[in-house]
């Protein structure tokens, strides 16, 4: 990186970006702090506290610490999706006994199958924006642990502030530059409890059976929760029975490869399974997890 420091030389995105990760975790944690302190004069504007979104994930420890260490007014919150690993919760409940908990009208499984909304794809994440990212809209300064590190998408989408589209508020990301040895790095300096669900391997602590993490990952989270495999089953049942054989109300556009419409039809795009144990077939194949990534980890709040 010593090219990009030479006089006269203009540094690309990517140079830039490489600079912001290698910067050291002690100034990285320094900066954090400033910039959440940055943020105390907005916050008559904002509810009189950070909104910090807390998952219990280890990138949530993160900043539920920094924001200890800002010592500005903050609580944390916790989106139940009701399909959460039931250890996550139980270390949530131990280690963040002041957390606010939003708990949904309507577990996650039987809006998939009560609706016509269907199982979670790439294509149609309606559960992220529903049970994560809508669950309590307010005009906040909401802080969340997104790392542009994490994927191609988040690096050039997220930055230190977003404006939240759905809210007058903003979204902050104090990590957003931080790697994932900076996390672990950070968790041993501080000696900050984490979910004993990392200790086995597992890597994410999202949904458990979420297409969106590969069938391998999928697969062995089943083997390790049986019973969420079961209740899946239960809903895609559910929802065929609901639903095959139903009429669009709308008719929906079908397109050719380059995105030219050239039908329509009122047959929902399930009935060529033929069965709901042929579509579960494929959703767990990894084929549900193909196509252009829509977004996720509240990007529905600022696109």
């Amino acid at each position: 990186m010593a090219d990009v420091l030479l006089p006269g030389f203009e540094p690309s995105e990517n140079d830039l970006y490489d600079m912001a990760l290698a910067v050291p975790l002690e100034e990285k944690i320094e900066k954090a702090i400033g910039f959440l302190q940055s943020m105390g004069p907005l916050l008559k504007n904002y509810g009189g506290e950070l909104y910090v979104c807390d998952s219990g994930g280890k990138d949530s420890d993160c900043i539920v610490r920094l924001a200890e260490m800002a010592g500005i007014p903050w609580t944390g919150h916790q989106n139940v999706t009701t399909m959460d690993p039931p250890e996550l919760m139980q270390f949530l409940r131990k280690e963040r006994r002041a957390t606010v908990w939003h708990r949904p009208k309507q577990a996650l499984l039987t809006r998939m199958h009560s609706k016509s909304c269907g199982p979670p794809t790439r294509l149609a994440r309606w559960c992220c924006e529903e049970y994560k990212e809508s669950a309590d809209l307010r005009d906040v300064l909401k802080v969340i642990g997104v790392r542009a590190e994490e994927s191609y998408r988040r690096r050039h989408l997220w930055k230190l502030v977003q404006h939240d589209k759905k809210t007058n508020g903003k979204i902050l990301c104090p990590i957003v530059y931080w790697t994932e040895d900076d996390v672990w790095e950070f968790h041993r300096l501080e000696k900050l409890p984490y979910c004993s669900l990392y200790d086995e391997g597992f890597k994410r602590l999202g949904c458990v059976g979420c297409p969106l993490g590969g069938p391998i990952a999928q697969a062995r989270e089943f083997a390790r929760w049986p019973r969420y495999e079961e209740n899946w089953k239960r809903a895609f049942r559910l929802f065929w029975e609901q639903w095959h054989g139903v009429p669009l109300e709308r008719k929906r556009l079908i397109r050719d490869k380059g995105g030219t419409v050239i039908d329509s039809t009122d047959v929902r795009w399930f009935e060529g399974f033929g069965n709901w144990e042929a579509m579960w077939d494929w959703w767990v194949s990894g084929k549900a997890n193909k196509g252009k990534d829509t977004g996720c980890q509240m990007e529905f709040l600022f696109q």
